[in-house]
């Protein structure tokens, strides 16, 4: 984030100008004391209007008079409204997104010969994580449209919930909870994520994990929502429920959206001056390679967990349960790994999240055959794997040298990662419950066909620790 700049005329040059004045004919020693008084008001007003709010005002077109201050970074009014309210768009978007393990339960009983329905949450997360990508590209050239943007993809969003409650195919939800949910939460999403650059510089970390806590938040609400609605009323009238109230909801949520940084009336669309450099390096690699890693195994848990407890012959509740307290470790871990991103390196961040999430499902889950050590690898996994997220921030400081830019840019190149890696984790999972080569397994491993699935989970999260190999090359 840039910081404020004051440009202030050259000592020496008003010295030399004032020397050269003292051995002309009109020296000031001629003039009246009042006009000399009138001359050092002239310069101190003169400096004043140097001053500079920021500095890339000359790309931002940002006035640089005084009277047109920002708002301050990491504090006030204006940076905790807008995080509120991303927080709360946050909720709402991750929250559902987040439950579809519970739909997924429900939507076996309907569309019980259906092999699509696995995906339909992975697509939805997916498209959100992939598309981010290309969105930031476009608003960061195009800022103004980020306001608009917001409004079109509530209209995606809502069509999406509503059109899901009268879709009669697994391949109509796939199209509806899926694709057009993932389009709308991108739209959405995508704006208050940018804006945080703006807003906070040294408490970034801080602000990306309370932010990012909306995801648990949701996750704890959405599932128990949801479980309560369907099991009541049934698919339609749950989907029209939520798609309802999400409208309202986000209506009233968007407008708090704000940018730090005014636009100027010369503001192009041109792309900004990017360096693009980084791509060359082997430290970016590695930490995309690790958010990938991640990506290929954390969504797991979340969409199988409600069908691993009827496997267990447990209550449908318990796995929904499982979610909501899975979910809701991710409140507190998210805050404080946000904040440990701003005091530690990342490397020693990394290194200690991979390996924690993978002993937690090794052990967690590979034991769970009731439903307290179910809901205690629900915990486990949430803290350690949940909120990974919450070191993206860092590692765009890791990559970044000073382009105002860039940060946004890199953020949403690590969310391809895990978008892409959601997305295939999708066919993955069928394949991978297709094979019952452990069934005779001791504990969660022999479950039906869920132990290779554990097993590809755990190695998923030992390895997103190669992103801590950044610090084995020089970073450029």
């Amino acid at each position: 984030m840039s910081q404020v700049q004051y440009l202030q005329p050259s000592i020496s040059t008003m010295n030399s100008t004032q020397s050269n004045r003292s051995h002309s004919p009109d020296s000031s020693s001629i003039q009246p004391a009042s006009s000399r008084m009138s001359n050092s008001d002239m310069a101190s007003t003169q400096i004043e209007q140097f001053e500079m709010t920021e500095d890339n005002a000359e790309e931002q077109g940002i006035e640089s008079q005084r009277s047109h201050a920002l708002p301050p970074v990491d504090g006030g009014w204006g940076a905790w409204s807008y995080l509120a309210a991303a927080t709360a768009l946050e909720m709402l978007i991750w929250g559902f997104a987040n439950s579809y393990g519970v739909f997924l339960d429900h939507y076996d009983t309907i569309y019980p010969k259906s092999s699509v329905l696995p995906i339909i949450g992975t697509v939805a997360m997916g498209s959100m994580y992939t598309l981010l990508c290309p969105a930031t590209l476009w608003l960061t050239s195009h800022p103004r449209q980020r306001i608009p943007a917001m409004w079109i993809g509530l209209v995606f969003l809502g069509a999406s919930l509503l059109g899901a409650a009268f879709a009669d195919s697994a391949g109509g939800l796939v199209v509806t909870q899926g694709v057009l949910y993932g389009i709308g939460g991108t739209l959405l999403w995508c704006p208050p994520t940018n804006y945080m650059f703006e807003w906070f510089h040294a408490k970034r970390g801080l602000a990306a994990g309370i932010m990012l806590s909306g995801t648990g938040a949701g996750g704890l609400v959405m599932p128990l929502v949801s479980i309560g609605l369907l099991e009541k009323f049934g698919k339609r009238t749950t989907l029209l429920a939520i798609g309802i109230a999400y409208i309202i909801l986000l209506t009233l949520i968007i407008p708090f959206v704000r940018p730090r940084l005014p636009l100027s009336q010369q503001t192009t669309t041109r792309m900004p001056k990017v360096n693009w450099d980084f791509l060359k390096h082997a430290p970016f690699w590695m930490l995309w390679l690790g958010v990938l890693f991640q990506g290929l195994a954390a969504f797991m848990p979340s969409t199988y967990l409600p069908s691993y407890a009827t496997a267990l012959s447990l209550s449908p509740t318990v796995g929904t349960i499982a979610i909501a307290m899975m979910n809701t470790a991710r409140v507190p871990g998210q805050v404080f790994l946000g904040y440990l991103a701003d005091k530690l390196g990342a490397r020693k961040l990394i290194i200690s999240m991979s390996l924690a999430s993978g002993i937690s499902v090794f052990a967690g889950w590979g034991a769970a055959k009731n439903s307290g050590g179910l809901i205690g690898f629900s915990i486990a996994f949430g803290v350690f794997a949940g909120s990974y997220t919450a070191l993206l921030s860092s590692f765009t400081k890791v990559l970044n040298h000073d382009d105002p830019h860039l940060p946004a840019i890199l953020y949403a190149l690590f969310y391809l990662a895990r978008g892409i890696g959601s997305i295939i984790s999708g066919p993955i999972s069928s394949a991978l419950m297709s094979n019952t080569s452990l069934g005779n397994a001791k504990g969660g491993y022999g479950v039906q066909s869920f132990g290779v699935l554990i097993l590809w989970t755990g190695a998923g999260m030992i390895m997103s620790g190669i992103g801590a190999g950044y610090k084995t090359f020089k970073v450029e």
